[in-house]
């Protein structure tokens, strides 16, 4: 029993004991007669007449105060809750009518009692176990979450629906040479620059319906669907990659001129199944997740350092998100410890934003791929020459243009079973 129905049960009890005094002394006995008199004048009446049932009456306001109770407390809208209580008023006083044309006089004025006297606290401690439940997530959530979504989570009251397992998505940003940065200056010079990499990314995303999960020197990482749950997690968490591609550029020009640095962001999400709940114990507590898209997310991250790549993202989330995001293939990868491998795309823009010469250029580059994972090295060559724009820089271009002719000069033609581009993430 949690402390929702314990209060319910409190409070029927509360409102029942001093009813059932006052009709064991008589003092509902004239209201009684009152609507004997009022149903013999409105009905016509069994020749017996009415005969009063006090175990009906007993029974009928002790379920309405503990189901009048529980419901106020339980309801988190205002008007919806009152406009119970006036719902179950009329049906009171409606099956007071027709057991009365069924031959048994019951009046409805007991019933209502119980109705609105065990409403009326029940909104009174509704309201405080709602204060105190967001009081209580407020530790948990605030800073974590933007004020709207903090609120819908709020109103939910379902806790216990934050503990499953259940596909989200895992945005991971990070700063690529933060050890070089925090080698090259003073430590405390050092913590202003993470801490203003850290405020920047981790506001822009909470803004946009991220929930942060962690926030280092090093990363911030956000969750898609999760506390709140979104089955089109993956496409929320690309678009707004999309749009954080423009902010992190804008931070590095900022951090360049404030910081006299260089910073190097890259981003990468991936999507699937995670064991989500509270974890940590006294102070550090937190709602998180566990599971291989969380690792596969950083270590996704780290290889923009060897593309040159800004935003990469998994082959589950390219699958969840293909009809709405525009991307090209990188390397084929596998996590240590397993011969499986996966796709890697990187994420260009949303759907259908590419002009016409971006759309050819990607789809050389796409063409490139494929026949380099074939072995058809000078078919390559050429598909990634096709795929530059000239006076754009562009590094996984480049990269893989370098590893061709790398590979045309040593005349090693890969194997058509295995990959060319195939890797090993590494641990992290």
């Amino acid at each position: 029993m949690n402390r929702n129905h314990a209060a319910a049960m409190f409070i029927g009890v509360l409102v029942c004991i001093p009813l059932l005094a006052l009709y064991h002394f008589g003092y509902f006995k004239s209201t009684s007669e009152w609507f004997a008199a009022l149903y013999a004048r409105g009905f016509i009446l069994p020749p017996a007449g009415l005969k009063q049932l006090v175990w009906l009456q007993y029974g009928y306001y002790t379920a309405l105060a503990f189901v009048s109770a529980w419901v106020c407390i339980e309801m988190l809208s205002q008007w919806r809750r009152f406009a119970f209580l006036l719902g179950g008023t009329f049906l009171t006083a409606t099956f007071g009518c027709i057991m009365a044309m069924s031959g048994i006089l019951f009046e409805p004025v007991s019933g209502s009692l119980a109705l609105w006297l065990a409403g009326i606290v029940g909104i009174a401690v509704g309201g405080s176990v709602n204060s105190y439940r967001r009081h209580v997530m407020r530790e948990y959530f605030v800073g974590r979450l933007s004020t709207p979504l903090f609120e819908e989570l709020a109103d939910q009251n379902t806790p216990a629906k934050m503990t499953e397992r259940r596909e989200i998505t895992v945005l991971t940003c990070r700063l690529l040479n933060h050890v070089g940065i925090a080698t090259g200056m003073e430590p405390g010079r050092f913590e202003e620059v993470a801490a203003h990499f850290q405020r920047s990314v981790s506001e822009f995303l909470i803004s946009r319906g991220a929930y942060l999960d962690d926030c280092d020197a090093r990363q911030v990482r956000v969750f898609f669907g999760f506390p709140l749950t979104d089955e089109h997690h993956a496409v929320h968490a690309v678009q707004v990659a999309a749009v954080l591609r423009a902010h992190l550029a804008a931070l590095t020009r900022e951090m360049e001129a404030r910081f006299g640095i260089q910073a190097r962001f890259g981003v990468a999400f991936s999507s699937g199944a995670a064991v989500c709940g509270l974890f940590g114990v006294n102070h550090f507590e937190s709602f998180s997740a566990v599971g291989d898209v969380i690792d596969f997310a950083t270590r996704l991250c780290n290889l923009n350092a060897e593309y040159g790549s800004k935003v990469l993202l998994s082959a589950r989330t390219y699958t969840l998100v293909k009809d709405t995001a525009e991307v090209r293939p990188m390397e084929m990868v596998s996590v240590s410890g397993s011969e499986q491998m996966s796709e890697v795309y990187e994420l260009l823009a949303e759907k259908g934003t590419l002009t016409e010469q971006e759309t050819r250029t990607r789809d050389a580059f796409w063409q490139g791929v494929v026949q380099y994972r074939k072995g058809d090295l000078k078919q390559a060559l050429e598909s990634f020459k096709n795929a530059a724009i000239e006076d754009r820089e562009d590094a996984p271009l480049k990269y893989f243009t370098e590893r061709v002719e790398a590979a045309l000069k040593e005349k090693a033609v890969p194997e058509k079973e295995t990959p060319k581009h195939a890797r090993k993430l590494a641990a992290i």
